[in-house]
Formats: structure tokens, C-alpha cells, sequence
């Protein structure tokens, strides 16, 4: 009986306290957007350091070609997207902290140091890794318009 009644006190003080709070603020739609943003620029860079790493550890030249191939079109379309959605938001999108991380980590391995010598002994690897640097991947800022001159 005690149990019950105790059970019941506590029950009684705790409801004023629980109204005298205050609930959470919503966050508003534009800090939402500038969230989504944020998140959706931190996968873009892990999506592109992971592809990087399969590029450089891919098992023949062949594969490497088609990777960087496949590379530049999907990124090329995610990076305007998330340029669009930054225009929307009036928030520049910001390089993830860990991108430079995973590039050193990457520059560093042992298939890093082999790929200018594969790049040298066959041509078509060499062209695709100058049309991926073309590409400008790693950088999202929105391209120099071209002038028509």
C-alpha cells in the first residue's frame, strides 16, 4: 500500500515540474536545409575518397579507366546538385575536415606510389586520371563560366 501511495506522490510532483519546461525549440526549415546540406556534403566527399581508393588499388589499368569513367559522370552529376541545393539554401557547401585526411591516407599507400608508373605505360589510364583532374571533383565551387571569345 505504501508502494502505491508513494508511487502516486511522486506522480503528483513531477507533473508541475514537467509543465514548467519548456519544450524544445523546432529547428526552422532553413536550418534543416543547411543540416540536409551538410550531411549530404560530408557523403559526397566519402563517396569520392572511397571511389578514389578503388581507382588506385583497382587490380588492372582497365578497371581503373572504367572507375575514373564512372567517377566523373556520377560525381560530375552529384556536384551539381549539391551546388543547386547550396544555391538554395545561400550557403556555400564547405570540404568535409576528414577529405584531406583520406587523401593523404590515400597519396601515401603503396598503389599510390605505382600509379605514375602505370599512368606512363599506358596512355589511356594517363587520360582518364587528366580528364578526372579536369573534372574538378574535389573542389565544389561552382565552375568559372567559360567565355565565348
Amino acid at each position: 500500500m505504501n508502494y502505491l501511495v508513494l508511487t502516486a506522490l511522486l506522480l503528483i510532483l513531477a507533473s508541475p515540474l514537467a509543465a514548467q519546461r519548456k519544450p524544445a525549440a523546432m529547428p526552422t526549415a532553413a536550418e534543416q536545409a543547411a543540416t540536409a546540406l551538410s550531411a549530404h556534403v560530408q557523403q559526397y566527399y566519402t563517396d569520392l575518397a572511397q571511389r578514389l581508393r578503388e581507382v588506385y588499388f583497382a587490380p588492372s589499368d582497365g578497371r581503373a579507366i572504367a572507375l575514373l569513367s564512372t567517377t566523373i559522370t556520377e560525381f560530375t552529376a552529384r556536384k551539381k546538385a549539391l551546388l543547386a541545393e547550396a544555391a538554395a539554401v545561400a550557403k556555400p557547401p564547405v570540404a568535409s575536415p576528414t577529405w584531406a585526411q583520406h587523401q593523404q591516407a590515400l597519396l601515401s599507400s603503396t598503389a599510390a606510389a605505382k600509379m605514375p608508373a602505370r599512368r606512363q605505360r599506358n596512355p589511356a589510364l594517363d587520360n582518364a586520371f587528366k580528364r578526372f583532374n579536369a573534372a574538378q571533383l574535389s573542389s565544389l565551387e561552382a565552375a568559372p563560366a567559360a567565355t565565348g571569345e
